[in-house]
């Protein structure tokens, strides 16, 4: 098989992109994060449509009872944005719940843009917090995002 060949099987199997993601104030980097069609920042996401994320960390402790948490900051003012998941085991797709400590994880999180929301510029942080040690961060980064019409 050629190089050329070989890369191409590569890129067409092995398609998953990092994101280039920016660290938060408290709580660890993930080792990988992979946001839908987007791998540097601003990240473009388009109004009435869905998207999701891959977010990768070993775990650093044992972990039963830990959700997402997303803070939408835009023009100084910070906002915690719903989200619809309360517990983020449904979100892991390598392995079950409880998580054991060293453990590899790759959560993933899905969700639609409301056709509600305008068009925007925003810096988003998103986290996973242990609940079962008063929501203390496990991982964390920083994207910024733009929102666009389709």
């Amino acid at each position: 098989m050629s190089v050329s060949a070989l890369l191409f099987v590569i890129f067409l199997f092995g398609g998953a992109y990092s994101t280039v993601v920016s660290q938060c104030p408290t709580g660890p980097l993930p080792d990988d994060v992979q946001v839908e069609n987007c791998d540097a920042e601003p990240c473009v996401f388009y109004i009435n449509s869905n998207t999701s994320m891959i977010m990768k960390f070993k775990s650093p402790r044992k972990l039963e009872h830990f959700a997402p948490n997303a803070v939408a900051s835009l023009m100084g003012i910070n906002v915690t944005y719903p989200l619809d998941q309360d517990d983020a085991c449904v979100g892991i797709t390598n392995t079950k719940c409880p998580i054991e400590e060293g453990e590899q994880v790759e959560y993933t999180y899905g969700m639609y843009i409301l056709p509600v929301f305008p068009e925007v510029s925003l810096n988003l942080e998103f986290s996973l917090r242990d609940k079962d040690s008063n929501d203390e961060i496990i991982e964390c980064f920083k994207l910024d995002i733009e929102l666009k019409k389709a």
